[in-house]
């Protein structure tokens, strides 16, 4: 089970493979040097190729095309010293001291996008600098030609949706799974191998300003995403505009909790992509940690959206959300005191409060497992979450004949966020999302 609070916007990790992991403070994320010394226009050797590596790292989320990784630190690396600087608050100068390490250590390791976007520029040849020899390579191998296969891996794929690599040498499980994707999302049998064709393509797509990204469900043109405070990282904001101007057309943005929580962020996010042209619903997450709470949790959710604007009623209010899991501790099990009786208490309270039938989160393994398969919610409009890029819908509950939103993954970065979302794709058509958003 998928639980929306506790996994959105997090970064995976996989030690005990090998695969994914965040470089600690100080150490070499791409493999050449740790010493971290102040560099500028001038300077040569693995420092400058470390802090070249970690640049192309860094601003490639934010679609700048990849420099040269040659240990020379030039003009073109200064400018982009520069940039990366300004999109990282700092002091521009062009040297890489003490703060702008520490900064690029960050930015590299952790999905971070500037304010600007880079524009396409000419491809180099070299851009991890460890090996030019591409010799074929399969689980089991090590060395400098891993090295920069991982590298090149973290360049080529999204890192927003692919949790970028440890750049250690060592091809184990998780480098092996990496290069199947990329070779699926390139069109090559995904043998996990690095052979002639694939260090080709891998050559290719990670030395311009585009990223292999993942499975998208086929046939729906609109998209959506959900939000917290995760969306927040180390509070920063939410730019909606540019959200919406990136294709997004609607957002779930979470309300309340329980009986006692009320989102950090909801009194400024929902009224923000509101105004910014997203079709919003607030959503409330249910919990059952005491018996028949399902009425007050309504009035906490009623009171907490009313006091942002939202009617339910104006243009671009979707209709509210009850996010219907598995308790949020991590354990996996049902809702203790969780009844299809108090959870229609939520419901028909607010249904009554905002005239409009609510929207039911969840999965149908959540209303099996813990409700008896209930076909009590099947006149109810679904958002269901499954993110398996094996299936081309995902599975309805006892009672339900479709689904209205399906949540397919937990990695959505679209422009405007700072780490990633939950996404979604809307099952109708943009007449049927305006008639939803009362347009």
């Amino acid at each position: 089970m998928v639980i929306r609070t506790l996994l959105a916007g997090l970064l995976l990790t996989a030690a005990t493979t090998g695969a994914v992991g965040v470089a600690p403070a100080g150490a070499a994320v791409c493999g050449h040097s740790s010493a971290q010394a102040s560099i500028k226009q001038g300077a040569t050797g693995a420092d400058v190729e470390e802090a070249q590596c970690e640049l192309n790292l860094a601003t490639k989320p934010s679609r700048y095309t990849p420099i040269a990784a040659d240990g020379t630190f030039g003009p073109g690396t200064e400018a982009r010293v520069r940039v990366f600087q300004q999109c990282a608050g700092l002091g521009v100068d062009g040297v890489v001291g003490p703060n702008t390490w520490a900064a690029l250590g960050t930015w590299a390791t952790h999905v971070h996008k500037c304010s600007t976007t880079g524009t396409a520029t000419t491809a180099q040849a070299v851009v991890c600098g460890h090996s030019t020899a591409q010799p074929t390579l399969k689980q089991g191998a090590s060395g400098v030609d891993v090295l920069e296969a991982q590298c090149r891996l973290n360049l080529a794929m999204e890192p927003g949706h692919y949790p970028l690599l440890t750049i250690d040498g060592n091809f184990g499980g998780g480098t092996q799974d990496r290069v199947a994707d990329f070779q699926r999302c390139t069109g090559l049998s995904s043998d996990g191998v690095l052979g002639p064709n694939t260090w080709a393509k891998l050559a290719d797509w990670s030395s311009r300003n585009l990223y292999c990204t993942p499975h998208k469900p086929a046939g729906y043109a609109i998209d959506g995403i959900d939000t917290a405070k995760y969306q927040h990282p180390g509070g920063a904001s939410i730019n909606w505009a540019a959200v919406r101007g990136s294709g997004v057309e609607f957002a779930t943005v979470k309300a309340t909790r329980g009986t006692n929580v009320t989102d950090e962020y909801l009194a400024t996010d929902l009224p923000a992509a509101h105004n910014a042209g997203l079709d919003v619903a607030p959503y409330h997450y249910y919990t059952a940690s005491a018996p028949d709470t399902g009425a007050a949790q309504a009035d906490r959710f009623i009171a907490a959206v009313r006091a942002t604007g939202y009617t339910g009623q104006r243009a671009g209010d979707l209709p509210p959300v009850f996010d219907f899991e598995r308790a949020d501790d991590g354990t996996g099990r049902c809702p203790v005191y969780g009844t299809v009786a108090d959870a229609k208490a939520w419901l028909d309270k607010v249904q009554a409060a905002f005239g409009k039938k609510p929207i039911i989160y969840t999965q149908k393994a959540v209303l099996d497992d813990c409700y008896g398969a209930t076909t009590a919610f099947g006149g109810y409009p679904m958002q269901l979450a499954d993110y398996r890029s094996s299936i081309t819908a995902p599975p309805l509950p006892a009672g339900s004949s479709t689904w209205l939103m399906w949540q397919y993954t937990d990695a959505a970065i679209p422009d405007g966020l700072s780490g990633p979302s939950t996404g979604d794709v809307f099952n109708g058509t943009q007449a049927e999302l305006d008639r939803l958003a009362n347009k």
